[in-house]
């Protein structure tokens, strides 16, 4: 499966908070769920394969947004305000959580998020033109840093900071 990485950088004024996702064309929808916490997706994969292995019937869980029900082979989900349900084999869906949680993992590591956004802040700061995320935005900039695509929100203001003193406002969510 391939997986694509994203970290982002929401539009909080001196207290900027960071999420870190990951999406796969197979299962877009599942993306929502980055928005767990590792101990939460640690609980999560520990449940599934309690139901893979026939322990338990089925799983009920999911975030705010979607509503995932495990069975032994197959899982369901779909958003709340969608009437449209995917599904994907269980296994999958360990194995895309599996990835999640590593992913946030490593981002944590000696902060390396931080790393990648200033890195990213950097670069956008010196070419603001080249980065915007839509041409007509002055507030949100997208570039990929270490096959990471990193979308950032930089106020006017903003472009007078060093990257140590934006990346010092954030507030990690993951």
């Amino acid at each position: 499966m391939s997986y694509h990485y994203y970290i982002s950088v929401t539009a909080h004024i001196n207290n900027r908070g960071v999420d870190a996702t990951i999406s796969t064309p197979t299962m877009e929808e599942a993306s929502e769920l980055s928005l767990m916490g590792i101990d939460e997706i640690t609980q999560v994969i520990n449940n599934l394969h309690t139901v893979v292995s026939g322990q338990l019937d089925y799983l009920n869980w999911g975030t705010d947004l979607l509503n995932v029900t495990s069975e032994g082979d197959v899982t369901q989900y779909g958003r709340y305000d969608k009437a449209m349900e995917i599904q994907v084999t269980t296994q999958s869906l360990i194995s895309f959580l599996t990835e999640l949680k590593r992913f946030k993992e490593h981002c944590m590591e000696r902060d390396y998020y931080k790393s990648i956004i200033s890195r990213a802040f950097t670069n956008v700061r010196a070419n603001p033109s080249r980065y915007r995320r839509w041409p007509s935005s002055d507030l949100y900039y997208l570039i990929t840093i270490d096959r990471i695509t990193v979308t950032l929100s930089i106020e006017t203001e903003d472009f007078h900071l060093s990257a140590e003193e934006y990346t010092a406002q954030l507030k990690r969510y993951f």
